[in-house]
């Protein structure tokens, strides 16, 4: 695993990491709750309240048809930083019921929330769903280091955004797609599908120089984030990791 210089642009987001992930001296309890609320329209959504004194930094969110279709979704504001998170104490989060059961009367459909990571590293919930959104965590942080190294040994050969993108999917093809399906190849898939995207934007024939060395120190900054994230990388390695299996009603996992 290569080591990377850690640029200006690291020690700038270096401070945001070490605030988002300071340690608690007293530890409180971590827990939450959750429940399907009605709006006045009468549109159903799933609210996930903090019930502790640290903030929630992941969670997974889990909804189950009659029929036993299933749509899972994973937040993490280390896998897919979203402006809705982190979920402060006392604070809630707020998710309309899947569009994927449109059709469906949503009043019949369960949904629930079986986990948590909160930002000190501690959790709640169900130990088999906590494993699976800490492997995601490593999972990213060694699909950027790939692409790192993928991409790194093009900087200064004069290559295209199209020949690029061109590599990053043969890659997909060769590396992710013979992976097993299920909620871990989904960062893959998200990491591959985010770089194909920003050189596909570029001018295809115009060498892509620039674009490259920003994206390269993109990855470098979101590796320099997850390994910052709490529990560590090294302990969630030795997490026991059995990844809940889908109905054959469900649809592929999302990436999130």
């Amino acid at each position: 695993m290569p080591a990377m210089r850690i640029s200006i642009l690291h020690r700038l987001f270096l401070g945001f990491v070490l605030c988002l992930t300071a340690q608690h001296s007293v530890a409180a309890p971590a827990i939450y709750h959750h429940g399907v609320t009605v709006a006045d329209d009468g549109k159903r959504s799933l609210q996930l309240t903090n019930d502790s004194d640290v903030p929630i930094t992941a969670f997974v969110v889990m909804e189950v048809s009659p029929a036993g279709k299933e749509d899972r979704a994973f937040f993490d504001i280390y896998t897919a930083p979203d402006s809705s998170l982190p979920v402060p104490p006392g604070s809630s989060f707020t998710r309309k019921l899947s569009s994927l059961f449109s059709g469906t009367d949503l009043s019949k459909v369960s949904a629930e929330v079986p986990a948590v990571i909160f930002k000190d590293g501690s959790s709640a919930g169900d130990p088999v769903w906590i494993n699976t959104i800490l492997a995601r965590r490593v999972r990213l942080h060694d699909r950027f280091l790939s692409l790192h190294d993928l991409l790194s040994p093009l900087v200064g050969t004069g290559i295209s955004s199209g020949a690029i993108a061109k590599k990053l999917r043969t890659s997909l093809t060769g590396t992710v797609k013979q992976l097993p399906d299920d909620d871990l190849r989904a960062v893959d898939t998200m990491a591959f599908f985010d770089a194909t995207s920003r050189f596909d934007r570029e001018e295809r024939q115009a060498r892509a120089e620039r674009p490259l060395r920003l994206y390269l120190k993109y990855l470098e900054t979101r590796v320099l984030v997850l390994e910052y994230s709490r529990p560590d990388l090294d302990t969630i390695r030795t997490l026991p990791l059995s990844i809940p299996k889908r109905s054959s009603e469900s649809g592929p996992p999302i990436a999130k």
